[in-house]
């Protein structure tokens, strides 16, 4: 029987991000897939910023953005009749929105992109293996037997149907939406499947009809062919040449249709608006509508994370980033408690921290869905409504005015997820065990905040770290004070007044079987200066005090002022967060 510390089953973007960090902090992983290699085909695709900040702690980011659309390809998002008929209407999205863009660039230092799954994963799987995890594709899970001390694993080779088994001390489920794992553990699934989408991909040049409203979301309301693909959405790939296009039915009956490939190529030219367009199809697929979690994301040593746990359709881009700021969440905890730094309970909080993320997620994709249909139903999805509701915008009246009005606010409805940042970045794990707040310390008011679209800023425990720009000297690039942090490791950030926090993380980093702890003072005449003196807006101390960052940038705990306790508050603060007692 083989023994690894973690088994991964799944090698998507949450099984190969844990892969990744595991192997960073020295934690030998074996990933399974069922699959006989990464996805062949584009599926998820908006890549939003927290998800490139886990891959930036990585060292991925140049990597990826190699192969990345970049930002200004995503700047709308339209509705038309075809592609080379009438527009309905288009949104600014992603970002590019003048008003919205200082939001996205305060709130990361990574810009967001269009990234395809099917370029994402070779690059995850392959960082996973340069940092000694080992993915085996074509070995599909058949079942698991937890132990107590650790979990044997059975597993099946596709090619040749031999079984083997492997004890793990962990076992992760990152499986999908038909996760095995999550039906072994008999975890139960609440929600249901809406319906379902059909999916072509195909190779076509229609630049023509892009070039002057680039976007990565193009939704055709053509209603040629109602009864299978009432409404299409041409998504980009790569600009212009490459796209995934969705075909919805009018109906949430969940009729099953199964197309012949004259009949795609049919109707693609339809929704193109131009039969001479030449059209290769790569591939089609199906898939399903869910609005569904799971009622917890772990039994005894098997985790589960992903779309295993929360499954919704892909509005907002919320699906492979939520599954990456998962796989981040759990990578350091299982790191720190296999390395005896942490006590078993660390792990406990994957639950509690992200189980309300992902169901906030699987909330809104599914509320942006339905914003989508009720723009579908006032256009018309059928000749008979289409006329009728483009004579009724067409009149000069106050009826017209007001059948104006309602599209006009039809689309802006879709803003909440074509600028909706506050859902792509808040994370809030506050009440965690994994979180320390010192006696007196209060979370800020947040009442008047849209957290759908405007990020809460604030460095109380259990916030995701602000973002600000740093510099130790004006020779030297800038940073982000979240490149200071993570990397595996804890870090305390103070300024001048606060060498006791200097003094106590030296004292306690990688001694008493406390982890390695960074430390850096931001200030005046300090290790980084702060540029534009945005940390002293936003740190929540003293010059003196100390923020305590985790290892996946989130505020561990903090404390106001200095100290001659200094080492002794520290010290509770990490037994604390690490469930050390």
């Amino acid at each position: 029987m083989e023994t690894v510390q973690v088994l991964i089953i799944g090698a998507g973007p949450a099984g190969a991000t844990l892969a990744f960090h595991l192997g960073k902090l020295g934690i030998r992983s074996i990933v399974i897939s069922r699959h006989h290699g990464t996805a062949n085909t584009p599926r998820a695709h908006i890549f939003n910023q927290r998800a490139m900040e886990v891959l930036r702690d990585g060292g991925l980011e140049a990597r990826v953005a190699k192969v990345a659309s970049d930002a200004s390809d995503m700047q709308h998002t339209s509705w038309s009749n075809t592609l080379a008929g009438e527009e309905y209407g288009r949104m600014w999205s992603w970002g590019n929105k003048p008003s919205e863009k200082h939001r996205y660039e305060m709130a990361s230092p990574c810009p967001m992109s269009d990234l395809p799954q099917s370029y994402l994963e070779p690059i995850l799987v392959e960082a996973a293996v340069e940092n000694g995890a080992e993915a085996r594709f074509g070995h599909e899970f058949i079942s698991l037997d937890d132990q107590g001390d650790s979990v044997v694993a059975t597993i099946r080779r596709r090619d040749d149907a031999k079984e083997y088994q492997v004890r793990c001390d962990y076992l992760i489920g990152a499986d999908g939406a038909r996760s095995p794992v999550i039906e072994a553990l008999q975890i139960p699934i609440v929600g249901k499947t809406i319906n379902s989408a059909f999916n072509v991909h195909i190779e076509a040049d229609l630049t023509q009809f892009l070039i002057n409203r680039p976007g990565s979301l193009n939704w055709i309301l053509n209603n040629d062919a109602p009864e299978w693909s009432a409404v299409g959405n041409f998504r980009m790939v790569r600009p212009w040449t490459e796209f995934v296009v969705s075909m919805h039915p009018a109906k949430k009956d969940g009729e099953v249709f199964e197309p012949s490939e004259a009949q795609i190529k049919g109707r693609l030219h339809q929704m193109i608006g131009n039969t001479d367009v030449p059209i290769k199809i790569l591939s089609t697929f199906r898939w399903n509508i869910n609005d569904q979690v799971a009622e917890t994301w772990q039994k005894g040593r098997v985790m589960c994370i992903g779309d295993a746990v929360h499954r919704h359709p892909p509005i907002n881009g919320l699906g492979s980033n939520t599954c990456i700021s998962d796989a981040f969440n759990l990578a350091w905890k299982l790191a720190y408690v296999l390395k005896s730094l942490a006590g078993p309970a660390l792990l406990n909080t994957l639950t509690v921290e992200r189980k309300p993320v992902g169901d906030g997620v699987v909330r809104r994709a599914n509320t942006g869905m339905e914003a989508h249909r009720s723009l579908w139903s006032i256009l018309g999805l059928t000749h008979e409504a289409r006329k009728s509701a483009m004579a009724q915008l067409e009149r000069k009246d106050e009826a017209g005015k007001q059948a104006r009005k309602c599209l006009q606010d039809a689309f802006e409805a879709t803003d909440a997820e074509l600028q909706a940042l506050g859902i792509q970045m808040n994370q809030f794990y506050m009440g965690s065990l994994a979180t320390f707040v010192a006696n007196g310390d209060t979370p800020p008011q947040c009442d008047s905040l849209n957290t759908l679209k405007e990020v809460a800023v604030s460095t109380f425990p259990g916030f995701h770290l602000p973002h600000v720009w740093v510099a130790a000297s004006g020779q030297l690039p800038r940073v982000s004070t979240l490149d200071l942090c993570g990397h595996g490791r804890f870090t305390v950030l103070t300024g001048r007044g606060g060498e006791c926090w200097i003094d106590a993380a030296k004292r306690l980093s990688n001694r008493e079987g406390h982890p390695e702890i960074a430390a850096y003072r931001i200030g005046f005449r300090c290790d980084f200066m702060d540029c534009y003196r945005d940390w002293e807006r936003v740190r929540g101390v003293e010059d003196e005090g100390v923020v305590l960052v985790r290892p996946d940038h989130f505020v561990a705990w903090r404390y106001k002022d200095a100290s001659d306790e200094a080492v002794t508050l520290l010290r509770t603060a990490l037994r604390k967060v690490l469930a050390l007692g």
